[in-house]
């Protein structure tokens, strides 16, 4: 029982692109994956990669359910089927537990690309700030601290030539990552996931701040032992 608790609070949590709620990847359900691996348009603000959780999936799938897979390189758009010179790429996924159970390469034309990218954002929710912490407004690194308890999520300032982000238990590291992207929304959606599951009971800090990274399309972990004796 213990190995599979552990076992569990060491599965990735993922933050829905739709409804903003965490979720971990289950046997009982089925999640969705969205990763962009080419755009037509280079002002696009497709997301990299996102996940949608079991509840929202169909809002996605009644979108691309007739969308015509192909083989990469194609010139013709899996969503108006006609011939385009230049496509997007967009790889689309069901994943039930860690399977993928479907995909399917879709590459999109501009304006059919244009059109994905607005439903998303239209579909999208914010991240608030958990009621739980606090966020100490900086030109320079962001601080988030959590009103109960020594925990702190800060960041190098965004100028910094190698970006982190820092989970703390007092003055002990606890988890580092490497953000891609601006660092303090990277630690506003760290801080979010993490207080998810923190209440849930007294796991492990390391475990947990690893499952949100290991979550998030946009952080990666460093080794343990290169920020270990950080001071």
């Amino acid at each position: 029982m213990l190995v599979r608790a552990r076992v569990v609070s060491m599965c990735p949590i993922r933050r829905c692109h739709v409804c903003g709620s965490h979720f971990r990847r289950s046997p009982e359900r089925r999640h969705g994956r969205i990763r962009v691996r080419e755009t037509a348009a280079p002002d696009t603000t497709l997301p990299d990669s996102a996940f949608v959780c079991a509840g929202c999936r169909p809002e996605v799938v009644d979108l691309t359910r007739h969308w015509e897979p192909r083989e990469p390189g194609a010139d013709t758009c899996s969503f108006c089927d006609r011939p385009a010179e230049e496509t997007g790429l967009v790889a689309l996924a069901s994943i039930v537990d860690d399977r993928v159970v479907s995909q399917g390469i879709y590459p999109l034309c501009r304006e059919c690309e244009g059109i994905f990218a607005t439903f998303l954002v239209d579909l999208h929710t914010g991240v608030d700030l958990p009621p739980s912490w606090t966020h100490t407004p900086s030109a320079s690194a962001a601080v988030f601290d959590r009103t109960e308890g020594d925990l702190r999520v800060e960041t190098t300032p965004p100028t910094d030539p190698n970006p982190r982000l820092r989970l703390l238990d007092g003055s002990d590291p606890v988890v580092e990552a490497v953000p891609r992207g601006p660092p303090r929304e990277r630690a506003r959606e760290f801080v979010a996931a993490f207080e998810a599951f923190y209440p849930d009971g007294d796991g492990d800090l390391r475990d947990l701040g690893g499952a949100v990274v290991d979550g998030h399309p946009g952080l990666r972990a460093t080794p343990y032992s290169e920020y270990r004796n950080c001071p």
